[in-house]
């Protein structure tokens, strides 16, 4: 045998041993960007002060327990008042929810209805039960009946009683209400 092939097949073999150790070594180390947990299918329950606040279906769900955070696809949520009464649903293509805070960030497609028979449209919306608020920056969409106001920014209640728009305001309101006692 030729003595040059002797250090070659030694590099060769040398090669092969240090791949096959790497490769190992990376299935073994398990990146904390894997999440702790995968669901799917899932039902949470939100409650403040022992009062149900939410009950959020998600199709998809990732958990990182470390970081009290969960990734989710396909949202329906069910909102309710302090007082345990529906008032809401919620749905979106994605969010973050954070369960130890009871805090939900919607994304895509995101709608809300009332049941007073509001729609409200946006690409984004937090939502925090302990204060009943709803917030986002993104361009808003609101629909009762044939009336419709749009911009961008929102605060307002679950409910969309009370909520006000921060900027480029404008609306078409078909059917002013009457006032109480004129018929």
């Amino acid at each position: 045998m030729d003595k040059r092939i002797i250090p070659l097949i030694f590099l060769i073999g040398l090669s092969l041993i240090f791949s096959c150790k790497v490769e190992s070594q990376r299935k073994i180390q398990t990146p904390t960007t894997f999440p702790d947990q995968v669901v799917e299918n899932t039902t949470m329950f939100f409650t403040v002060n022992g009062v149900r606040s939410a009950e959020i279906r998600v199709k998809h769900l990732e958990k990182y327990e470390k970081e009290d955070f969960s990734r989710g696809k396909g949202i329906f949520a069910d909102i309710y008042d302090r007082d345990g009464k529906h008032v809401s649903t919620l749905q979106s293509d994605s969010g973050w929810i954070k369960e130890k805070r009871q805090e939900l960030m919607v994304m895509g497609n995101v709608v809300v209805k009332t049941d007073q028979g509001m729609i409200l449209e946006t690409r984004s919306l937090s939502w925090n039960p302990k204060t009943n608020k709803v917030t986002t920056e993104d361009f808003v969409k609101i629909t009762k009946g044939k009336d419709v106001i749009t911009g961008y920014g929102l605060e307002a209640d679950q409910e969309l009683k009370q909520f006000t728009i921060k900027k480029e305001v404008k609306g078409k309101i078909k059917e002013v209400p009457k006032e109480e006692g004129n018929g």
